[in-house]
Protein backbone atom coordinates (compact mmCIF):
# COMPACT_ATOMS: atom_id res chain seq x y z
CA UNK A 1 0.00 0.00 0.00
CA UNK A 2 1.56 3.42 -1.26
CA UNK A 3 0.79 6.33 1.16
CA UNK A 4 -0.74 8.87 -0.12
CA UNK A 5 1.29 12.50 -0.08
CA UNK A 6 -2.29 14.63 0.38
CA UNK A 7 -3.35 13.01 3.18
CA UNK A 8 0.04 13.17 5.35
CA UNK A 9 0.18 15.71 7.87
CA UNK A 10 2.64 18.32 7.22
CA UNK A 11 4.92 17.20 10.06
CA UNK A 12 5.74 13.63 8.47
CA UNK A 13 8.76 13.18 6.06
CA UNK A 14 8.10 11.06 2.74
CA UNK A 15 9.62 10.26 -0.39
CA UNK A 16 8.52 7.99 -2.70
CA UNK A 17 9.84 7.22 -6.20
CA UNK A 18 8.86 4.50 -8.90
CA UNK A 19 10.82 1.61 -8.14
CA UNK A 20 11.92 0.98 -12.08
CA UNK A 21 15.15 2.44 -12.74
CA UNK A 22 16.28 3.81 -15.93
CA UNK A 23 19.43 1.65 -15.88
CA UNK A 24 17.24 -1.35 -15.84
CA UNK A 25 15.00 -0.13 -18.77
CA UNK A 26 18.38 -0.15 -20.45
CA UNK A 27 19.79 -2.96 -19.25
CA UNK A 28 16.52 -5.12 -20.19
CA UNK A 29 16.64 -3.09 -23.91
CA UNK A 30 20.53 -4.04 -24.52
CA UNK A 31 20.06 -7.53 -23.61
CA UNK A 32 17.38 -8.24 -26.03
CA UNK A 33 18.81 -5.89 -28.78
CA UNK A 34 21.56 -8.56 -28.38
CA UNK A 35 19.53 -11.68 -28.17
CA UNK A 36 18.07 -9.68 -31.55
CA UNK A 37 21.27 -9.43 -33.37
CA UNK A 38 22.61 -13.02 -32.09
CA UNK A 39 19.21 -14.54 -33.94
CA UNK A 40 20.14 -12.30 -37.46
CA UNK A 41 23.35 -12.30 -37.47
CA UNK A 42 24.09 -15.73 -36.86
CA UNK A 43 21.01 -17.60 -37.58
CA UNK A 44 20.92 -19.32 -33.75
CA UNK A 45 18.84 -22.15 -33.02
CA UNK A 46 15.65 -21.40 -31.36
CA UNK A 47 16.78 -23.15 -27.62
CA UNK A 48 20.16 -21.40 -28.12
CA UNK A 49 17.97 -18.03 -28.04
CA UNK A 50 15.82 -19.00 -25.53
CA UNK A 51 18.81 -20.02 -23.05
CA UNK A 52 20.29 -16.89 -23.92
CA UNK A 53 16.59 -14.60 -23.07
CA UNK A 54 16.25 -17.01 -19.62
CA UNK A 55 17.79 -13.75 -17.59
CA UNK A 56 15.29 -11.33 -19.24
CA UNK A 57 12.25 -13.05 -17.11
CA UNK A 58 13.20 -11.43 -13.72
CA UNK A 59 13.70 -8.39 -15.11
CA UNK A 60 10.62 -8.23 -17.33
CA UNK A 61 8.60 -9.43 -14.57
CA UNK A 62 10.19 -6.45 -12.48
CA UNK A 63 9.36 -3.97 -15.10
CA UNK A 64 5.64 -5.18 -15.93
CA UNK A 65 4.88 -5.17 -12.09
CA UNK A 66 3.78 -1.59 -11.08
CA UNK A 67 4.86 -0.79 -7.44
CA UNK A 68 6.43 2.34 -5.55
CA UNK A 69 9.47 2.47 -3.27
CA UNK A 70 8.89 4.82 -0.16
CA UNK A 71 10.25 6.03 2.81
CA UNK A 72 8.18 7.67 5.80
CA UNK A 73 9.13 9.33 9.10
CA UNK A 74 6.72 10.69 11.31
CA UNK A 75 6.71 11.67 15.15
CA UNK A 76 7.32 8.68 16.32
CA UNK A 77 8.33 5.52 13.16
CA UNK A 78 10.00 5.48 10.20
CA UNK A 79 8.53 2.89 7.56
CA UNK A 80 9.24 1.91 4.28
CA UNK A 81 8.15 -0.31 1.36
CA UNK A 82 10.49 -1.44 -1.62
CA UNK A 83 9.73 -4.32 -3.77
CA UNK A 84 11.55 -6.59 -1.24
CA UNK A 85 11.74 -5.11 2.04
CA UNK A 86 9.62 -3.23 4.51
CA UNK A 87 10.21 -2.54 8.02
CA UNK A 88 8.77 -0.26 10.45
CA UNK A 89 10.37 0.98 13.60
CA UNK A 90 9.92 3.10 16.00
CA UNK A 91 12.29 5.94 16.64
CA UNK A 92 12.07 5.17 20.68
CA UNK A 93 14.02 1.89 19.62
CA UNK A 94 16.57 3.18 16.89
CA UNK A 95 19.80 4.11 19.07
CA UNK A 96 21.51 5.74 15.63
CA UNK A 97 21.22 5.45 12.14
CA UNK A 98 24.52 5.38 10.35
CA UNK A 99 24.87 6.85 6.57
CA UNK A 100 27.82 5.83 4.92
CA UNK A 101 29.33 7.22 1.59
CA UNK A 102 30.71 4.61 -0.17
CA UNK A 103 33.45 5.06 -3.00
CA UNK A 104 31.18 5.09 -6.06
CA UNK A 105 29.16 7.96 -4.49
CA UNK A 106 26.28 5.91 -3.49
CA UNK A 107 24.84 6.55 0.21
CA UNK A 108 23.58 3.51 2.27
CA UNK A 109 21.57 4.09 5.53
CA UNK A 110 21.81 1.77 8.07
CA UNK A 111 19.61 1.72 11.30
CA UNK A 112 21.41 0.36 14.91
CA UNK A 113 18.72 -0.29 17.57
CA UNK A 114 18.95 -0.12 21.05
CA UNK A 115 18.50 -4.04 21.12
CA UNK A 116 21.30 -4.49 18.83
CA UNK A 117 19.70 -5.34 15.73
CA UNK A 118 20.72 -3.58 12.52
CA UNK A 119 18.44 -2.83 9.09
CA UNK A 120 19.44 -1.73 6.22
CA UNK A 121 17.22 0.87 4.35
CA UNK A 122 16.88 -0.59 1.07
CA UNK A 123 18.85 1.66 -1.47
CA UNK A 124 15.86 2.42 -3.81
CA UNK A 125 14.00 4.05 -0.29
CA UNK A 126 16.90 6.14 0.37
CA UNK A 127 16.75 10.17 -0.79
CA UNK A 128 19.56 12.16 -0.82
CA UNK A 129 22.12 11.73 1.70
CA UNK A 130 21.53 15.94 2.67
CA UNK A 131 17.32 15.65 2.69
CA UNK A 132 17.40 12.26 4.56
CA UNK A 133 20.19 13.67 6.71
CA UNK A 134 17.76 17.08 7.59
CA UNK A 135 14.54 14.72 8.00
CA UNK A 136 16.56 12.93 10.79
CA UNK A 137 17.80 15.65 12.80
CA UNK A 138 14.17 17.30 12.55
CA UNK A 139 13.37 14.33 15.00
CA UNK A 140 16.27 14.31 17.02
CA UNK A 141 17.60 11.01 15.54
CA UNK A 142 21.68 10.34 16.44
CA UNK A 143 23.19 10.15 12.93
CA UNK A 144 26.61 8.72 12.29
CA UNK A 145 28.39 9.74 9.12
CA UNK A 146 31.25 8.16 7.34
CA UNK A 147 32.87 8.95 3.95
CA UNK A 148 33.92 6.69 1.73
CA UNK A 149 34.27 3.30 2.57
CA UNK A 150 35.43 0.50 0.15
CA UNK A 151 33.04 -2.49 2.08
Amino acid sequence: MTPDPEAQPQDVFLFQRDARSLRSIVLVAAWASAVGLIWVAFDARGWVLALLALPLLPSLWELWRPHAAWLRITETHLSWRSLRSSGDISLAEIDHIRMVTRSDFSVRATIHTRPGTHHQIPPEVTPKASVLEAALQQRQVALKIQHFTVL
